[in-house]
């Protein structure tokens, strides 16, 4: 049984699940193009997760004394009568339906939002995650899709800028271990010591200093090295101004600013200039820093310099498929709130219904001590349709079963490489588990909503959604029968921006509001809070999911730090941000520089999550978050 997987991972893996439950194995497709064979260990271990006992089985209303078991009839019924309630007595702008990717099947996620525009409640801006990114890439390239895997695999040098593939990406990660024996130089931009880190040339450079570090290699390439002038004149557009803006980030304070010695900024320019083409792969985690868009708008057209087309990874989900009609926002009004908004929101009164599926943002947002406070409110009805009792599920007033990757069909389509893959239901659902689109499909029933969208077969929806695609160039029914298929992509020395030329100068961001120049800065430290707090993925877990039971988190600490406080491993320390703290026990990590302490993403500690400390603020460019540019301090507990 071949299914693809369903997670938030740019992989997209194609799988090969043989038996059924726990006991069941699973490997990864030797035929897919990518997958190649092997699977990450979160994918074998997903018999465990989906069989385990924290799967939601059955409907669940809150009473006095925890949860009680009801029907599906007795759940939507009431479901349907507390959202009209809310809908006569406060309207619809007092209805949210949260959702993001802990299940990113195509019809799974964008289906159920069906409802929310037929209500005119609010959605969400999925600003968690790489939107802003993939706005800065879009301001001076059309499109932003860049190099696919077979770039990398062809790739005469590589840049790993702000991600640990070994975590987040195990096949760019084989591919990558691959040029290294084949003697491809390989450059890992990152604070921290990863295994990706030890496949080549590490710079570590300073949180936060990204934008100014991507400046300087321009600087050289510009003033020093040289830059590949007819590939500009024929390709790009605004170089000049460009130059000029660059020349201010000399290499004496990109130095200063960064901690990386000009002599590695001049060398990797270098590189840059003579090894092409290259690949430079952008880590969304860097993205998620004050200025991290702006960093990607300049380390994106670095390749640009150099005579690239497109010489960067940081998000490939350009489509030309109609997520519109398959979200069903014909059928009213496109009321968004961007999600770093939703705790503060929720704690201040916001918001009487809330509706969440494939989320879990009680741990998961900054600020989710906000979120898990407004859960709390005695006038905000909530209902939680997901695959386990989660930290989201447990505040809920209902709790609906839903079913997991290997329990529904689906479509799914990877941010890294282009092929587009069928799963199949291989597995009857658990208990009473429904898909998220029946859910929705039943309660515009019982609100009496007459739109034929809201009854339409989910495979029916998603053949009108490729009806009308130039990249995907077979009927539906073919990729079904299959497994997958290759996407066709524009040709990489295309450019979508008016001038139909790369644009050093954006004359996009000028139209949106934001500087035509990449804005390129960085952030001064702060003595009350001394320590730079990041967070990103382990190699067996995806965010808050893969659990199967309930642990504690560590904080990581250098060496250098613990020796200078006393601390040892396994301490108790306080971990406090401007405006929350919490209590974890220490681990000291030699690959942590001094002034910099980490987590897991979505972490959990003896008291408090690391994200209840993650700062909730965000950067110009598309409300994107800055969850990587918090601060906290620490203090040890007697």
């Amino acid at each position: 049984m071949k299914v693809a997987c369903q997670r938030d991972c740019l992989d997209g893996c194609f799988l090969i699940l043989e038996g059924e439950g726990p006991e069941a194995s699973v490997r990864g497709d030797p035929d897919h193009p990518v997958t190649k064979g092997f699977a990450c260990p979160k994918a074998l271990n997903f018999p465990r997760y989906y069989s385990s006992g924290r799967r939601v089985l059955y409907p669940h209303v809150r009473t006095e004394n925890g949860f009680r078991r009801v029907s599906w009839d007795q759940a939507l019924d009431l479901v349907a009568s507390k959202l009209e309630e809310v809908m006569r007595d406060h309207g619809p702008q007092e209805v949210l339906v949260f959702n993001y990717s802990g299940n990113t099947g195509l019809i799974n996620f964008n289906y159920p939002l069906r409802l929310a525009y037929a209500l005119n409640a609010y959605r969400v801006q999925y600003t968690i995650c790489d939107e802003a990114g993939e706005l800065a890439l879009e301001l001076h390239y059309g499109m932003r899709y860049g190099a696919f895997p077979e770039d990398l695999e062809g790739a005469e040098m590589v840049v790993v800028w702000g991600a640990n593939p070994a975590s987040s990406s195990v096949h760019a990660y084989r591919i990558l271990a691959d040029l290294k024996v084949r003697g491809v130089p390989i450059w890992v931009i990152d604070p921290r010591r990863t295994r990706t880190s030890l496949l080549g040339n590490h710079v570590r450079v300073k949180p936060g200093t990204d934008s100014v570090l991507a400046a300087g290699i321009s600087w050289y390439l510009i003033n020093e090295i040289g830059v590949d002038g007819d590939f500009i004149s024929e390709y790009t557009a605004g170089f000049e101004e460009y130059a000029r803006h660059i020349s201010k980030y000399t290499p004496e304070l990109v130095e200063g600013v960064t901690g990386v010695p000009r002599r590695v900024v001049r060398e990797l320019a270098e590189d840059y200039s003579r090894l092409k083409p290259s690949v430079t792969y952008i880590g969304v985690g860097m993205q998620k820093t004050k200025y991290g868009a702006e960093a990607v708008r300049v380390i994106s057209l670095i390749p640009a310099l150099v005579g690239v087309h497109r010489g960067f990874f940081f998000c490939n989900s350009s489509r030309d498929f109609d997520t519109a009609y398959l979200q069903g926002r014909h059928l009213g009004e496109d009321r968004r709130v961007n999600m770093l908004d939703v705790p503060s929101l929720l704690s201040s009164g916001r918001f009487k219904f809330l509706y969440v599926y494939n989320s879990n943002p009680a741990v998961t947002l900054p600020r989710s001590d906000l979120f898990r406070e407004g859960m709390r409110r005695e006038d905000l009805f909530s209902v939680v349709h997901d695959v386990m009792w989660t930290e989201t599920a447990e505040l809920a007033d209902v709790v609906l079963p839903a079913t997991g990757m290997f329990e529904q069909e689906d479509f799914v389509a990877s941010w890294w490489h282009p092929y587009l893959a069928y799963s199949p239901k291989v597995w009857e659902p658990l208990g009473e588990s429904r898909p998220n689109w029946w859910v929705v499909q039943r309660l515009a029933e019982r609100l009496g909503i007459e739109a034929p969208e809201l009854r339409e077969d989910p495979i029916r929806a998603f053949e009108g959604a490729v009806r009308g695609s130039k990249m995907l160039r077979v009927p539906v029914e073919e990729v079904m029968r299959r497994g997958y298929v290759k996407l066709e992509y524009p040709p990489k020395d295309e450019y979508q921006t008016p001038s139909g030329r790369i644009e050093f100068v954006s004359s996009l961001a000028r139209e949106l509001g934001y500087s035509p120049l990449p804005s390129i800065g960085w952030e001064a430290g702060d003595r009350r809070y001394p320590f730079a707090l990041i967070t990103s993925s382990v190699p067996h877990r995806t965010s808050s999911q893969d659990s199967i039971s309930p642990d504690e988190d560590t904080i990581h600490v250098s060496p250098e730090d613990a020796g200078r406080m006393g601390l040892r491993d396994g301490d108790p320390v306080i971990l406090r941000s401007p405006w929350s703290e919490a209590v974890a026990r220490v681990e000291i990590d030699g690959s942590l520089p001094a002034g910099v302490v980490w987590a897991r993403r979505a972490a959990k500690f003896s008291k408090g999550a690391v994200n209840d400390l993650l700062r909730d603020d965000k950067q110009g460019i598309a409300g994107g978050n800055v969850l990587n540019s918090s601060r906290v301090n620490l203090i040890p507990l007697a």
